[in-house]
């Protein structure tokens, strides 16, 4: 028995490692950027209360709203199949309901302080439903490299054909071409990551793939996956030209337009650590994008009614994914 552990046995408290102080600059940017954004869309909103635009309730304004929330609530599903199809080039054969209660039921997570609850969640349900940890933890770093290179490709579009018409000056020309490396880099991140992990690092590969090398993901799994998070965001931004159009009664909303802002927006709320699903930072960076384009007033108001909306749809996947939580039953694993 080592002298630490002796140490520990007898009620002496282990020293806790001190943090860097890296990490505590790289926390107070982290907070200093959530507190601007969430100040700056307070200001508006405070700003610009009184002119919002009138909403005229009834049964159609329900009807929009229901189909608003329905909307953001695809994601959960969408989500789910990804997730399934990831496990599935990884050896674990998870049946689509079970995927989908797990995820329906862990989103909630990501409105915890740091933003990473979800991704917490989604380990601990899959654990139980037999799972592999390591798995999980390698098919979510892989759905995140693709969420965050499709979304830089829509980026790069929205620079491209939007944002510098609406905000002339704002877009140098060299960053469509930054934008469009890191994207490409991401997308193909995954590959070249298992390659590394595998050959470099075979230990930890073997202790993630709980004895096996992870396996690299299918062509065919990476388009699919990538197909479903494209999709994601046409349909969320097809709810911003819902809300704009209908709710709002802007007259000329371009479809594409609200795609590519949304895009844009809603990256930067998954980028800024710590944002508890983004509050704030997505609606700061819409109201800044979009307000140009619908005018400042209804980009408030969209924004507003956005969050709410997907707050509601995560709230209605937690429940149901509770109701309707199906008995354990562990997946097969292949052992790839």
């Amino acid at each position: 028995m080592t002298h630490a552990s002796a140490s520990t046995l007898n009620g002496e408290a282990a020293p806790r490692p001190s943090r860097s102080a890296r990490y505590w600059l790289l926390r107070g940017l982290a907070l200093a950027l959530l507190l601007a954004s969430c100040g700056y869309f307070g200001f508006h909103l405070w700003d610009n209360l009184h002119q919002l635009p009138p909403i005229e309730w009834g049964w159609s304004a329900a009807g929009v709203i229901a189909l608003a929330v329905l909307g953001c609530l695809t994601s959960v599903p969408l989500i789910a199949l990804m997730w399934q199809l990831l496990l599935r080039d990884q050896g674990v054969k998870l049946p689509y309901g079970q995927a989908l209660q797990i995820i329906a039921v862990s989103q909630m997570g990501k409105y915890l302080p740091g933003n990473v609850g979800h991704f917490a969640g989604r380990v601990l349900l899959g654990s139980q439903a037999g799972i592999p940890a390591g798995k999980t933890i390698a098919t979510m770093a892989m759905e995140t490299f693709w969420v965050l290179g499709i979304s830089g490709i829509f980026a790069v579009a929205a620079l491209l054909f939007v944002v510098n018409d609406l905000h002339e000056g704002l877009v140098d020309t060299s960053h469509p071409g930054y934008l469009a490396a890191v994207a490409v880099t991401m997308l193909i991140a995954p590959f070249l990551a298992v390659q590394v992990v595998n050959r470099l690092l075979p230990g930890l590969s073997r202790k993630l793939g709980r004895g096996q090398l992870l396996a690299e993901p299918r062509l065919l799994t990476a388009m699919s996956v990538a197909g479903l998070i494209a999709f994601s965001f046409v349909v969320l931004g097809a709810v911003v030209e819902l809300l704009a159009a209908e709710l709002f009664q802007h007259p000329e909303i371009n479809l594409l337009e609200m795609v590519l802002l949304f895009a844009v927006s809603w990256t930067a709320g998954f980028l800024v650590p710590g944002s508890p699903g983004g509050i704030g930072v997505r609606e700061a960076v819409m109201i800044q994008l979009m307000g140009p384009a619908i005018g400042l007033e209804t980009a408030l108001g969209v924004a507003l009614v956005m969050r709410l909306c997907s707050m509601g749809a995560d709230a209605l996947a937690f429940g149901v994914g509770l109701l309707f939580r199906p008995k354990p039953q562990p997946p097969a694993d292949d052992g790839l």
